[in-house]
């Protein structure tokens, strides 16, 4: 851009001296001259950015017509507002795939090879802490988003999927994943300089006295601290370590547990799901972390995926173990570990010598 604008220069100063032109006017067009590479940068930046916008609308408009709602009819029942009290999970026969047409969302799949859970049959007890285990890519996490109706079962299985005798298939989705706990992988955060109160307790349901609590129950009271101990100052989440987070994350399940024990007048049961936590801490904040769930959710039904099954030992009363989409094997881990041929027994035999 500058080259252009010299050899204009040059042009305009040859023309002024050849043809014996106004040096006023030779002046001012140099001085007008030396802003036009600002102007043209700016009006490139801007078409550029233009372009940019015009095809983010486009994206977007076609995201609003070909992407039905989730929201199905029937599915407007509130459920009690103890439930889940008790925390019993029951799937029968449940398939469910993420290739369904937006344009029929109830297309039954028939090829097999498209189904992320096969015909999964499940009874959890009240208060059972189960893992689910298995190689990447086998379903573990699909399971996890179809009780949280992420991931849709097929219609003709939609039926068969009960919490507490009920049949979630008709309940309103956003009361179900209120009512359900939920930790993810990857620590969530609001914006940089949000405070520290709006990232634990987003919907201001909870009292500062519980947040300062909390965040000393998750071993988070040096990072308040630093803070002089204000749950209101802004923060930001580049600030806390990879464990750091995944406590932060934790707490914020906790809080949740507490404010609902205490709008209920009492501990009671419930249901916690918890996809890969660990999976980006240290095996001692992990340790950690599995003790601090045990104590404050120790009424639960817990039910976590992992790749980390030494804590799975420790901590868990059962396991799932699933491959391609199918549960292969169920029990208690240190039965299946040092069972022949076990499925889970494989997998701890190959992550002990992994470890060593």
């Amino acid at each position: 851009m500058e080259i252009l604008v010299a050899i204009v220069a040059i042009i305009i100063v040859s023309l002024a001296t050849q043809t014996g032109g106004n040096s006023g006017f030779t002046g001012a067009s140099l001085v007008t001259l030396m802003s036009l590479s600002d102007v043209i940068t700016w009006l490139i930046r801007n078409y550029t950015l233009l372009e940019t916008s015009i095809g983010a609308v486009s994206r977007i408009k076609s995201f609003s017509e070909s992407v039905v709602s989730e929201k199905r009819e029937n599915e407007d029942h509130q459920p009690p507002v103890e439930w889940p009290q008790a925390g019993t999970i029951e799937l029968r026969d449940v398939s469910a795939s993420y290739k369904v047409s937006a344009g029929d969302i109830e297309q039954e799949i028939s090829s097999q090879s498209n189904l992320a859970l096969k015909n999964v049959t499940l009874s959890i007890e009240a208060g059972r802490k189960v893992v689910l285990c298995g190689r990447s890519g086998s379903g573990k996490s699909s399971l996890i988003l179809v009780l949280l109706r992420l991931l849709d079962p097929l219609s003709s299985c939609s039926q068969n999927m009960k919490i507490d005798d009920i049949p979630f298939h008709s309940i309103d989705r956003d009361a179900l994943r209120r009512r359900i706990i939920a930790v993810p992988q990857d620590a969530v955060f609001l914006p940089s300089g949000s405070s520290v109160k709006d990232n634990l307790d987003p919907f201001n349901v909870a009292t500062d006295l519980e947040c300062r609590e909390v965040l000393d129950t998750v071993l988070l009271s040096g990072f308040l601290a630093e803070m002089n101990d204000d749950v209101h100052s802004g923060m930001s989440s580049d600030s806390l370590s990879a464990g750091q987070r995944q406590l932060f994350s934790l707490g914020r399940a906790i809080l949740r547990r507490r404010v609902k024990d205490r709008s209920l007048g009492g501990r009671r049961g419930g249901i916690l799901l918890l996809d890969e936590v660990s999976s980006n801490v240290d095996r001692e904040t992990d340790r950690t972390m599995q003790g601090i769930i045990r104590e404050e959710f120790k009424e639960y039904t817990i039910i976590m995926v992992s790749h980390r099954l030494d804590m799975v030992m420790d901590f868990f009363d059962d396991v799932v173990v699933i491959d391609k989409g199918e549960v292969v094997e169920t029990g208690n881990p240190r039965a299946l570990a040092t069972l022949e041929g076990s499925r889970f027994g494989q997998l701890w035999a190959f992550e002990n010598r992994g470890r060593n």
